[in-house]
């Protein structure tokens, strides 16, 4: 028996189990969020390299060089 953050006691297998489940989780969660983000990211530089290749100026430029 393991005594709980409440203060219950509680079979240590039955702790442990949700102890494990918490840190799944969190993984997953954290998995997620970096997934999210580097989505974002991906998407930002995909709009930045857009909007320069479709800039007037460079594509003016690009028709002078010898």
């Amino acid at each position: 028996m393991h005594r709980s953050p409440t203060g219950n006691l509680v079979p240590l297998d039955l702790e442990i189990k949700a102890t494990l489940r918490r840190n799944r989780a969190e993984r997953i969660r954290k998995l997620l969020q970096d997934k999210t983000v580097a989505s974002i990211l991906e998407e930002e530089t995909h709009f930045s390299d857009s909007s320069l290749s479709d800039s007037p100026s460079l594509r003016e430029s690009a028709t002078y060089l010898p």
